[in-house]
């Protein structure tokens, strides 16, 4: 995805920035830190560790089993991902954090292969922390998971205790192992570095800070409209793609995008502070996006391509593109600030 944020959005921030008193930009970052971003990634080691504590428990039981307590803890992980997900700044951003937590959206299959690949490897040095960490990051994260948790052939396996259940267990086991070391690490990064660095950051270093997090934002937005919304739904009906919503094995589609929603509230609130000023506009569109997006069906793809349901999978896309064209358009003015590539860019 190589584009540019709306040309006329883009010239108003640039213009808007230009005519606005310098704003305290260590504070807004210091305030969206401590109060957005280092409690979602505490959040999200939490439930990854639990997560991998019931992977534990439910292969050391006997069969026949019953995944329930899997599915829990998978919904908890992934609920905790989706409201930090659109971040890509800071230590999750490094040494392939991101890719490691989530592949999608999926490229030729990846995630099938590599998880084919593991299924048919005959080592068992393969699931050591040091080694899994070298596999293909399609096979290594949430997406992976929830394809072998949701997947009727591997399910199947799983409960009833079946001869490839053990090694389908250690993959199950090594996947939430590594996603729980993944957060821990992140939350642990932003206590000891990133936040230290942004609380004697000067006025270059803590406005490149604010820019990222409005940046990011944008960005989450523009995934949500294309890639959540825009790839299952098609040009028309008879080119809706309904596997192409995020999860949706496991009927997470429209969860996920409620979630993304409120913490795109929730991080304009936080960076705009107590009086959001002309950056109103931005908060007020998001939340209308996401009282939309309540009422959309879950099996978000499947409503896509369904006549009676398809249009309220429309009127949501169209609401998280007006947001998105109006947080650009009041958002960085409102921060004296100026966004232009989005992290999703080449170069």
């Amino acid at each position: 995805m190589k584009r540019f944020l709306s040309g006329f959005a883009f010239l108003l921030a640039l213009v808007a920035s230009g005519t606005l008193h310098a704003a305290d930009y260590r504070e807004t970052a210091l305030r969206t830190a401590r109060g957005f971003v280092v409690p979602r990634y505490e959040e999200l080691a939490e439930e990854t560790a639990k997560q991998a504590q019931a992977w534990d428990a439910y292969c050391k039981s006997p069969p026949p089993r019953d995944p329930a307590s899997l599915d829990k803890a998978f919904g908890k992980a992934a609920d905790a991902w989706a409201k930090i997900e659109f971040l890509r700044y800071g230590p999750i951003g490094e040494s392939f954090r991101f890719e490691r937590m989530a592949h999608w959206p999926e490229r030729r299959n990846a995630v099938s292969r590599a998880l084919s690949n593991l299924i048919g490897r005959p080592d068992a040095e393969v699931f050591s922390p040091e080694r899994f960490g070298e596999t293909s990051v399609a096979g290594q994260g949430l997406s992976a998971l929830e394809r072998l948790l949701f997947e009727d052939e591997t399910r199947s396996a799983l409960r009833s205790g079946a001869a490839s259940a053990e090694r389908l267990c250690r993959i199950g086991q090594a996947i939430a192992d590594g996603l729980a070391s993944t957060s821990r690490d992140v939350a642990q990064k932003w206590r000891s570095e990133t936040l230290p660095m942004l609380e004697s950051a000067d006025e270059p270093r803590a406005r490149e800070a604010v820019t990222r997090f409005a940046t990011e934002l944008l960005t989450g937005s523009e995934v949500t409209e294309d890639l959540k919304l825009a790839g299952p739904l098609g040009k028309n009906i008879d080119a809706a793609r309904p596997t192409l919503a995020e999860m949706w094995r496991s009927g997470r589609a429209a969860r996920a995008i409620r979630l993304n929603l409120e913490s795109a509230h929730d991080l304009a609130k936080a960076l705009l502070g107590a009086q959001p000023g002309e950056g109103a506009g931005a908060l007020d569109s998001i939340a209308a996006a996401g009282s939309i997006a309540a009422n959309v069906p879950d099996d978000l793809g499947e409503a896509a391509a369904d006549p009676r349901r398809r249009p309220q999978v429309v009127l949501l896309r169209d609401a998280v593109s007006s947001a998105r064209e109006i947080t650009a358009a009041t958002l960085p003015p409102a921060l004296g600030i100026t966004t232009g590539f989005n992290s999703l860019d080449g170069d």
